[in-house]
């Protein structure tokens, strides 16, 4: 529990980089691209090249390595989990058998893969946020959704109701941790026990949680009715987007990396 307010999902990172400097929407449909080429790609080559092209990402955003890749720690039970159910169930040739339980080469294989794929969807949302103020975000989710305003669809409010998820998770995480700590030290025990003594002995952390996020939205709420936020119909912006040669350049090599990938043999 020590380690929830040290999780940086959804916490910018301001630097002075290519990537930062690149275009909401840019960035939005380059780490859409990079997941969904990294689950159509069929070969582990293809996939590992994606993998490595999200960290050169990572080096050309001037971001800290260690502090993107410790975004893992949040789906790391639903890596291990996948991994273990392509270890387990997945038919080959029989590497090590014990009992009813079976691991095959292709269940390594896929194990690896999907496991991997997971990671670098991680990766990626996590360098995107990084890279991403808020207020530029939202900008760019409108932008990208804009042509459903043809069919009457709340697209400032759902962009807003998107971004403002986005930015409030790390502060939810950071108020988790704090009460866990505040619970331990009264004798609460996180860790120990049965699975289902261990489900009870998070609702000390879930209450007062769930108190301080409605308390929270209560006041984001009165705070926008006060600014006079009534939606998005005839909102303008100071700052108007734009697209130029760097956006297109940085959706050209994406678009390069995923064909390579998916070209890659099995």
């Amino acid at each position: 529990m020590r380690d929830l307010n040290r999780i940086s999902i959804g916490q910018h990172y301001p630097m002075d980089s290519p990537v930062h400097s690149l275009d909401a929407r840019a960035k939005i449909v380059c780490a859409l691209a990079l997941i969904i080429g990294a689950f159509v790609a069929d070969s582990a080559a293809g996939v590992l090249l994606l993998f490595l092209f999200a960290l050169l990402v990572i080096y050309a955003a001037k971001l800290p390595p260690l502090q993107v890749l410790s975004a893992l720690r949040t789906v790391l039970v639903l890596l291990l989990i996948t991994a273990l159910a392509q270890f387990l169930f997945s038919p080959g040739r029989v590497l090590w058998e014990w009992g009813p339980f079976t691991i095959t080469n292709t269940g390594v294989q896929n194990g690896i893969l999907y496991s991997l794929r997971l990671a670098m969807a991680v990766i990626v949302m996590c360098v995107l946020a990084m890279t991403t103020n808020p207020v530029e975000l939202l900008v760019g989710l409108e932008g990208l959704m804009s042509p459903l305003r043809l069919l009457r669809f709340p697209v400032q409010e759902t962009a807003m109701i998107l971004t403002t998820a986005l930015r409030f998770l790390p502060a939810m995480l950071s108020r988790s941790g704090e009460i866990a700590r505040v619970q331990e030290a009264r004798g609460a025990d996180f860790s120990g026990g049965r699975l289902l003594r261990r489900a009870r002995s998070l609702l000390p952390l879930f209450v007062p949680l769930f108190g301080v996020c409605f308390r929270d939205a209560e006041e984001l709420g009165t705070a926008l009715a006060s600014r006079g936020y009534r939606g998005g119909k005839g909102r303008t912006r100071y700052r108007a987007a734009r697209f130029g040669a760097a956006d297109l350049l940085a959706l050209v090599v994406v678009a390069a990396a995923i064909a390579l990938a998916v070209w890659l043999p099995v």
